[in-house]
This record gives structure tokens, sequence and C-alpha cells, in this order.
């Protein structure tokens, strides 16, 4: 390397690191890679990366909202489930909901697991019409349990 006595410095004492031999190399190699004209350049470079990378690591902020974007489709999706069951519990609820005498409770039982059986089959239908919908819920679901049971 060079040395450029004529430049002027930035303000701050001189600092004395010591390398090895290797470390010296592979410090030249790599400002020649990188067209990096000094050591002291490349110093400042590498010790600032190292004090800011975990503010400024791009990959990180990257995966860090890739996962906050994969959470909230799947809280989507869950809202979107019990707004299409309650509806379906809805209109049940409207449909057939009458007074009923006392003579009457278990078959009204009966009737209301019946009509709630409609419902499931209705919520399940609804889902099996939207199949990427659908598939990704039982890939969570799976996943998730497998984890648990493995931990």
């Amino acid at each position: 390397m060079k040395n450029n006595k004529n430049k002027t410095r930035l303000d701050g004492k001189k600092k004395l690191v010591a390398f090895t031999k290797t470390m010296e190399i592979d410090m030249h190699s790599f400002m020649r890679d990188k067209n990096i004209e000094s050591e002291s350049e490349l110093i400042r470079q590498a010790v600032g990366n190292y004090i800011y990378s975990d503010y400024t690591d791009e990959t990180l902020k990257l995966q860090g909202m890739k996962k906050i974007q994969a959470q909230n489709e799947e809280i989507r999706d869950m809202v979107d489930i019990l707004f299409k069951f309650l509806e379906h519990v809805h209109i049940s609820l409207l449909a057939y909901h009458p007074e009923i005498d006392q003579q009457l409770v278990d078959s009204a039982y009966i009737s209301a697991t019946h009509r709630n059986d409609k419902v499931i089959k209705a919520l399940r239908g609804s889902l099996k019409n939207d199949p990427p919908f659908f598939e990704r819920l039982l890939s969570t679901y799976f996943t998730e349990t497998k984890e648990a049971n493995n931990g």
C-alpha cells in the first residue's frame, strides 16, 4: 500500500493496531477487490459495519418483515374463518329460533345439534371452495402441532 503522507488526516488521534502477517495480506487483497484506497478507510468501514450491524442489517429487517407479514396473513385467515362461522350461526339462529316448552327440550337439543352440524358442514364447504386457503391453514396447523409435540 502506498504511503500517502500528503493526505490530510481526519480529526482524532492516531491509533496503533497490530495485525498478523496473514491478516495484513488478507486486508490488502480485500482492499484491492473492493477498491478501498487505504487501510484507515478499511478499518473505519469494518468498525462501522461491526458497530452498526444490529441496526442496519437489511437482511434481518427483511426477514423480520416477512415473518410479521406471514403472521398477519395467518391472523387474517383466522378472522375470516370466525366471521364466516358467525355468519352461518347467525343465519341459522334467525331461520329457526322458536320458543320451546320444557317438554320439547330434548328434541330441541337434537335439533340444535343437527343444525350445528349443518353450519359446520357449510363452513367446511366454503373452505373447500378456496383450496389454497384451506391447504395453507392445514399446513400451519400440522406444522404447529408437530413443533409443539417435538418441543
